[in-house]
């Protein structure tokens, strides 16, 4: 049996917390507690692994995604009902699409989005929709 997951992870905390960028050492407390399950849709770590081949090589992607997988469940929905929820989040929420799988899986699995930017979310949060944990 796996573990509830009690946060999903967008790409701008992962980015955050692997790069030392402000907020990192709230990721690594949350990491920490072994009390939480922390995991990441597919979509958002395919967008991770992009933005360090395009920044970094790759490398340098390579080690990002194996130090992804090694702490992250990888959440690879995709069915029918789940897609039409993630088209949902993008057009009502006027969100990117890998916005839209983050705000979709926090919303299956009923736990906590953990994000660092807040232009993304913040509507979202004020209306109450989801539990968000900011980084910054």
């Amino acid at each position: 049996m796996t573990a509830r997951f009690t946060h999903v992870v967008d790409t701008s905390a992962l980015i955050a917390y692997f790069k030392g960028e402000d907020g990192h050492e709230m990721f690594a407390g949350i990491l920490k507690d072994e009390r939480n399950v922390l995991a990441i849709h597919a979509v958002n770590l395919f967008e991770v692994y992009c933005d360090y081949l395009r920044s970094d090589g790759h490398e340098v992607a390579e080690e990002a995604w194996r130090r992804a997988t090694s702490i992250l469940a990888i959440v690879e929905k995709a069915d029918e009902d789940f897609m039409k929820r993630v088209a949902r989040w993008k057009v009502e929420h006027e969100l990117r699409l890998t916005d839209a799988f983050a705000a979709t899986t926090a919303e299956e699995y009923a736990c906590r989005l953990v994000s660092a930017d807040r232009n993304d979310f913040s509507a979202i949060e004020q209306a109450g929709t989801l539990q968000i944990v900011w980084l910054r």
